[in-house]
């Protein structure tokens, strides 16, 4: 799938966003992809072989810093600067009603757009996003840190022992952080860290009014927010034979469980898988 180019403002600084795009069929509302921590929209591609989501829009892109998208040096970016930013590409690309997959930290970025810009959103299936402290297994080794040692010591470290992992996930998490900025991921962490710790984050995903489904790899079935979650109400996937990157350790799987859920027609969810 060829890429393209966005051109954009923010705050007074001139971005570019690389993003992929696939026409779909009929008036089936856009499904929105937003990455993780420090990974890129290269995550979603393979979301286009499967032929149980090819009526829908696909879009996807990378936030500054990541994948394609460069990082300008005088910016320090947030979770709510990413919310901005993908408000800006939605409204650039004349989207409305889109369905939201968020993984990980844009788990959080779409729950936080969720609340703010709910009039866009049909849908929000959240992939692992982080709703409390313990889903910083990664950003919370950088902020332990000065920049200058996680630029020189700890990024290489993650790098190496994601890249040695047997669990496919992580090695492409390891690729995807060759293309990402240092200071990108730095900047992100802190935000994404505050947040998770602060932010109240599970009470707000069960009040989110859109129809919404939480995925998450079998590996992480003791995450410990789990049982308050499925006695919410929410509706739950558990993808087998995952970790935190159920769209590269189970493609199949996960593609499908996304499949069924939009099938569903967006009744209000009653019931948990």
């Amino acid at each position: 799938m060829p890429s393209h180019k966005l051109d954009l403002v923010y705050n007074g600084h001139p971005l570019q966003i690389d993003y992929f795009i696939r026409q779909g069929q009929g008036d089936a509302n856009t499904l929105v992809c937003l990455h993780g921590l420090g990974c890129s929209k290269h995550d979603f591609v393979e979301a286009l072989n499967h032929t149980e989501l090819k009526a829908y829009p696909l879009v996807a892109f990378d936030f500054p810093g990541c994948g394609e998208s460069p990082y300008p040096e005088d910016v320090t970016f947030g979770m709510d600067d990413l919310v901005e930013l993908t408000h800006l590409v939605v409204m650039t690309l004349q989207l409305d009603d889109v369905i939201i997959i968020g993984h990980s930290m844009g788990g959080l970025v779409a729950l936080l757009y969720a609340e703010k810009y709910g009039e866009h959103v049909k849908g929000f299936i959240n992939v692992e996003g982080n709703l409390a402290s313990e889903d910083c297994f990664f950003s919370r080794e950088v902020v332990l840190h000065s920049f200058d040692y996680f630029s020189k010591t700890s990024l290489k470290e993650l790098k190496h022992r994601l890249a040695n992992s047997p669990n496919r996930g992580f090695q492409k998490y390891a690729e995807n952080l060759e293309r990402a900025s240092k200071k990108a991921y730095f900047d992100s962490s802190l935000s994404l860290v505050d947040y998770s710790e602060h932010g109240n984050l599970i009470q707000r995903f069960l009040a989110l009014r859109a129809p919404k489904l939480f995925v998450y790899g079998s590996e992480n079935r003791t995450l410990s927010y789990l049982p308050a979650l499925k006695a919410s109400g929410c509706e739950m996937t558990e993808i087998p034979a995952s970790n935190h990157f159920p769209f590269h350790d189970n493609p199949r799987a996960f593609y499908h469980a996304i499949a069924a859920f939009l099938e569903q027609g967006f009744s209000v969810q009653e019931t948990s898988r």
